[in-house]
């Protein structure tokens, strides 16, 4: 779903403002949307969640009517979708009447509202997806990444593997949406953080900055020259095609902390949790990037054949399942300069492969 699709610009002599586009709510009624309706479908929720707020004194972007004329496009939507779901008001103004009416009742909540919604779309989407990734055990979902704290995660659908992050939601990101054969690109990510943060009226510059400011803000000053490297990569050649580079991807998920798994009878399960990069590429290709510091092979100072030992042998069962990984030793960036040729070269031979 194109932002822009959504949102117009008006300007007015020398000044502009930011409205809602009636003309293409109006044709996504009336004919399916090119990228599918799906996806317009979770986007115009994102919308309503976003935009009517808890407050009646701050109005959002969209006024009563327009309201109105999203969830009715939305009803339309789900409609061809061959779903059937009734969203409890039909303007904003209905909105404040349902809270007031309910007052003190969870229901309320805008997620909780929707959910049936969400949870339609979500069993359509996984009846008719075809050849897209899939992961270490089915289809590959539930990307949780740049996280600054660990997040406390339970399963709220196990059968359907559905998560919910109970703490540390705001450290971390959480793509939840399919992705399909031809990976996870820059302009599919950018648009699905522009839902979740509704960022409708933010000018696409200042979108783009603070989603690299966001994913930046979970890695050290190494890290931060890999991505920044490959993201100045990116817009060199066109970003938007070009698969997304994700920070600090959880792999596994063990609830202990590590000194807590350390004293397990069984021993470590869960040798590494995070990887530090993963691209998600074309025809289900998934490179992993590791920047080794000098804690992944020596304790105190000296040698630790054990932790090289864990470290290669997780490497092995990646590849087995499927990933392709790629280390990088901490020296190779020392000198920043070095660093930036060295990883502009290795971008291109690895996306040209």
């Amino acid at each position: 779903m194109v932002q822009g699709l959504f949102f117009e610009t008006v300007h007015d002599g020398s000044y502009s403002y930011r409205r809602l586009n009636r003309a293409a709510i109006n044709d996504l009624r009336s004919a399916p949307a090119a990228g599918g309706d799906e996806e317009v479908a979770h986007a115009l929720i994102d919308l309503l969640i976003d935009d009517l707020p808890e407050d009646p004194q701050h109005d959002g972007l969209m006024d009563n009517s327009e309201t109105g004329a999203v969830i009715r496009c939305l009803k339309t939507v789900l409609r061809r979708l061959g779903i059937e779901f009734e969203v409890p008001f039909h303007d904003k103004q209905g909105y404040y009447s349902f809270r007031m009416e309910h007052e003190n009742d969870l229901s309320t909540d805008l997620t909780r509202v929707f959910a049936p919604g969400r949870a339609a779309l979500e069993r359509r989407e996984q009846a008719t997806f075809t050849g897209g990734l899939r992961g270490l055990r089915g289809e590959l979902r539930n990307l949780i990444f740049a996280a600054t704290q660990k997040p406390e995660i339970v399963w709220r659908d196990v059968a359907g593997g559905v998560i919910e992050i109970t703490k540390n939601k705001d450290h971390c990101l959480l793509y939840d949406r399919p992705v399909g054969a031809a990976g996870l690109t820059w302009s599919e990510l950018v648009r699905w953080w522009q839902l979740k943060d509704g960022m409708y009226g933010m000018p696409e510059q200042r979108r783009l900055q603070a989603l690299l400011t966001r994913l930046r803000g979970a890695l050290n000053t190494p890290e931060q020259l890999l991505l920044d490297s490959y993201w100045n990569f990116a817009m060199q050649r066109g970003f938007d095609d070009l698969p997304a580079l994700l920070p600090q991807v959880y792999l596994h998920y063990d609830p202990l902390a590590k000194h807590q798994r350390s004293r397990r009878v069984e021993g470590k399960v869960l040798a590494r949790q995070r990887m530090d990069f993963l691209m998600l590429a074309p025809g289900g290709r998934r490179y992993v990037l590791e920047l080794d510091g000098k804690d992944h092979y020596s304790r105190d100072g000296k040698p630790a054949p054990d932790l090289y030992v864990d470290m290669v042998r997780e490497d092995r069962r990646l590849r087995l399942q499927g990933y392709e990984v790629y280390r990088f030793g901490g020296a190779e960036f020392v000198d920043s300069l070095s660093a930036k040729i060295m990883l502009s070269g290795f971008f291109h031979q690895l996306l040209a492969s």
